[in-house]
């Protein structure tokens, strides 16, 4: 909303110039210095604003990782903490129960190695 605000403040700012330097083309029109500092300053917020976003998608993609990667360290001690208490061989956990802790540590893995 401010880019629009400015960017239409600017386009009348260069209205403006033109209008007197047809009134008086024989006269340097102090104005357009200030057009042409309007126009540095904006193209210097510009590139603020681009750098700006650019950071800021940066830290959303490290916040990201570092929320998968803490979500894949839970796992991993919760899955540690369940086979040290369960051992397959003895008759609290099934043969069924087994194996399906064998697929979820296998799509654990995958996952593990997307995130790296």
């Amino acid at each position: 909303a401010v880019s629009e605000t400015l960017q239409g403040q600017l386009e009348e700012l260069e209205r403006a110039a033109a209008r007197l330097q047809e009134l008086c083309p024989t006269q340097q029109c102090p104005t357009s210095r200030q057009v042409q500092e309007t126009l540095w300053a904006w193209a210097g917020l510009r590139e603020l604003l681009w750098e700006t976003r650019t950071r800021v998608q940066q830290a959303s993609r490290l916040w990201h990782f570092f929320k998968d990667y803490l979500a894949m360290i839970s796992w991993t001690e919760d899955t540690r903490a369940q086979i040290f208490s369960e051992s397959p061989s003895s008759p609290s956990l099934p043969k069924t129960p087994c194996e399906e802790l064998e697929r979820r540590i296998e799509e654990k893995l995958k996952e593990f190695e997307a995130l790296a």
